[in-house]
C-alpha cells in the first residue's frame, strides 16, 4: 500500500509539473470588435480560417440573452467570428457578415433610451456592441414582424440596426446568394 501512495503520489506530481509547462491559451485582444468578441490562440489547430475564402455568413439570432445585463451571446459570437478571420488574414468586405435578430432577441436592438424606458431603467448592454459590429463592416438587421410583434416603434430601434420586412425572407434571400448560415 505504502508503494502504491508513493507512485501516486510522483505521477501526481508529474501531472502538475507537466501542466505548468504547457502553454496557457490566453486570451487575445481583438482588433476589428476590440471590445468584444475575445478568443483564445489554440496552437497548431487542425482547420482554421482560410484567407483564399471568402466568408460570406448570415447569423440567425433568435435566443434570449442568457444573462441579462451583459451583451447577447449571438452578437458576442459574432464579434468573435469575425476577430477570429481577422487573426488568420481573412479580410471581410462590409456586408460579408449579416446578423438578424428576432423573436426574444429583437430588444438587443432597442436604443438605449427606449431599452431603459421598456426596462426599468437599465441600460441596453448590446448598444456599444452593436456599434462596434457596424463599424466592423457587420450588416446589423432586426425582423420588422418581429417590431411589430414586440411593440416597437421604428424610433426606438437602434440607428446602426437596418429593419428588414421579416428575418425568414432576409435569410432565404441570403442563403440563395450564397451565405452560410448560423443559428444561435
Amino acid at each position: 500500500m505504502r508503494n502504491a501512495t508513493k507512485s501516486l503520489v510522483t505521477m501526481s506530481i508529474a501531472l502538475f509539473a507537466a501542466l505548468i509547462a504547457m502553454p496557457a491559451l490566453a486570451q487575445t485582444t481583438p482588433r476589428l470588435v476590440p471590445d468584444f468578441g475575445a478568443y483564445s490562440e489554440v496552437p497548431d489547430p487542425f482547420e482554421k480560417p482560410d484567407p483564399s475564402l471568402r466568408y460570406k455568413v448570415v447569423f440567425d439570432v433568435s435566443q434570449a440573452a442568457r444573462t441579462p445585463g451583459t451583451a447577447h451571446q449571438g452578437l458576442e459570437r459574432v464579434a468573435r467570428m469575425v476577430n477570429l478571420l481577422d487573426r488568420h488574414g481573412v479580410k471581410l468586405q462590409p456586408g460579408d457578415i449579416v446578423v438578424t435578430m428576432h423573436g426574444p432577441a429583437a430588444k438587443t436592438s432597442l436604443t438605449a433610451a427606449a431599452f431603459a424606458k421598456r426596462f426599468n431603467g437599465e441600460a441596453n448592454p448590446n448598444a456599444e456592441l452593436i456599434k462596434q459590429l457596424t463599424a466592423a463592416g457587420v450588416s446589423v438587421r432586426l425582423c420588422g414582424q418581429s417590431m411589430v410583434a414586440a411593440g416597437f416603434a421604428r424610433d426606438e430601434i437602434n440607428p446602426d440596426v437596418k429593419i428588414d420586412i421579416a428575418a425568414i425572407t432576409t435569410m432565404a434571400t441570403y442563403q440563395l446568394r450564397g451565405y452560410a448560415i448560423i443559428q444561435d
